[in-house]
């Protein structure tokens, strides 16, 4: 079983009207979209981080959820596709970042650092 099957085996694809047809054609993405959204969301986190802190920037843990599990699926199927593991952060996340959101992807699949030591040396990439 590859890594994006094992990952959509979980929840399957959503969007906005719910569930994703699989074998609905999808559009490329276009590049202004992603630049827009990953501008949207950088605002999003400089909000949540500010000093005072804005109430949670507007974003619920149901909406947080649904983002990172849906630029999870991206990431697992590119990255599938590509056959290769692409570098998934720029330089600017910090370790700290980095890390308190790979402990909750942990303990959301119940995995501990066994797991990972697993998972990681089946790695198609040394790093």
């Amino acid at each position: 079983m590859s890594r994006s099957e094992h990952v959509l085996d979980a929840a399957g694809p959503v969007d906005a009207a719910g569930p994703v047809d699989a074998a609905e054609p999808v559009a490329a993405a276009e590049p202004a979209d992603v630049a827009e959204l990953a501008g949207h969301l950088e605002r999003l986190a400089a909000r949540a981080r500010a000093l005072p802190p804005e109430p949670a920037a507007g974003v619920t843990e149901q909406d947080l959820r649904r983002l990172l599990s849906a630029a999870i699926r991206l990431y697992a199927a590119v990255s599938e596709q590509a056959a290769q593991d692409i570098v998934p952060i720029d330089a600017e996340v910090s370790t700290t970042d980095a890390v308190v959101l790979a402990c909750a992807l942990l303990k959301a699949r119940d995995l501990n650092p066994f797991d990972l030591a697993l998972w990681f040396s089946r790695s198609r990439t040394a790093g």
